[in-house]
């Protein structure tokens, strides 16, 4: 197995983690009342996600510049956001085709439905622009977090270091500023408000604070810790964690807290100070993590379709909730895991054998 040995395991293990937060969540619809479900604060969750995607934005732009291609900076943004997304693909494909089955199995071939504006505004939105089917709503993320690479891209590719000490917290100071002002509620990220959906504007508070994490990690990356101190680093981290978690359900601090503790938590992990980086080690939490990201997804449709055909206790039906959502992962898992890349290769591996044989052919 190909171990990365720049990969943080420990991030993709807390990836699942707050990937069951989200969908725990998302259970409140069954009680009627918002914030009524277990771990009702599960939204925090996003913040985690979005710092993290901007520590690894910055370092990705990083090794781009350093290997000082000759390209136009406007194809070079289009190729990252493409190499972003494209891993992403098979993944979105599987869970709308089947969410679509799901919630739409009585009637899944009514034209009406199948060619209405909700179903095109998921489909090419990503779920960014449009309330529509309650499939793939939960790519609002996956849509903010492509159009902020398209449009920081160029600033951080030309003026990396000025970005990161100066242009990222005039961002975030500005953007909290406008959210303020305006009376955006970031938490809910779906209500269109100013200019853009409420998620965009988290989106870009966030991100530039993963883009602060990146430098306060490198400035720990380079300090000499002796074992006392890395113990007192690795206990101050778990306690950390287990505060996120904990207010999750219990809502003890507020977003702008939660993102400081998020800011600090994820700089220590990414430095790889704390023993937690010798405990998680195993390329396996790559794919538990992934397997949170589909149980992200996953659990739009069926809580969709929960919603609408299940009429039980809410712990019966949070019971039938999880059951639907683990399968649908795992299905999805299957096919764009392990089914999807088998059949690239095949296809791969074809291509080159017909090359040779023209190759053969002309020669002859």
């Amino acid at each position: 197995m190909n171990i990365q040995k720049d990969r943080n395991y420990y991030i993709d293990f807390l990836r699942f983690v707050f990937s069951l937060m989200i969908v725990s969540y998302h259970s409140w619809v069954f009680t009627g009342v918002f914030g009524a479900g277990y771990f009702n604060r599960g939204y925090f969750a996003v913040d985690f996600y979005f710092i993290v995607t901007g520590f690894l934005f910055i370092k990705s732009v990083e090794k781009i510049s350093e290997k000082k291609t000759k390209e136009n900076i406007g194809k070079l943004d289009l190729k990252f956001v493409w190499s972003r997304l494209k891993p992403l693909l098979p993944s979105i494909i599987v869970i709308t085709i089947l969410g679509y089955i799901l919630v739409y199995y009585r009637n899944i071939l009514d034209y009406h439905i199948l060619f209405s504006d909700s179903t095109i505004s998921e489909l090419f939105f990503l779920g960014f622009l449009g309330n529509g089917m309650g499939i793939n709503l939960g790519c609002w993320y996956i849509s903010v977090m492509l159009v902020l690479f398209f449009l920081l891209f160029p600033l951080v590719y030309k003026y990396k270091k000025t970005y990161i000490y100066y242009i990222s917290p005039a961002i975030i100071l500005f953007t909290y500023g406008l959210v303020r002002y305006q009376h955006i509620n970031i938490t809910d990220p779906l209500v269109s408000n100013f200019i853009f959906i409420d998620g965009f504007y988290k989106g870009l508070i966030f991100m530039n604070i993963g883009v602060l994490a990146y430098a306060f990690s490198n400035y720990l990356k380079k300090k000499e810790w002796t074992r006392k101190q890395k113990i007192i680093i690795t206990v101050l981290e778990t306690l950390m964690y287990l505060f996120l978690v904990a207010n999750m359900h219990y809502g003890i601090a507020g977003s702008y807290l939660i993102a400081i503790i998020f800011f600090f938590s994820i700089s220590i992990t990414f430095s790889n100070q704390s023993y937690t980086s010798k405990i998680f080690t195993s390329p396996k939490f790559q794919s538990l993590g992934k397997f949170g990201f589909l149980m992200y997804l996953a659990n739009v449709p069926v809580r969709t379709f929960v919603q609408n055909n299940i009429h039980l206790s809410y712990h019966h039906t949070l019971m039938v909730y999880w059951g639907m959502t683990i399968s649908l992962a795992i299905l999805t898992y299957i096919i764009a895991e392990i089914i999807w890349p088998k059949l690239k290769i095949k296809r791969k591996l074809k291509k080159e054998l017909e090359q040779k044989k023209e190759k053969v052919r002309k020669r002859g």
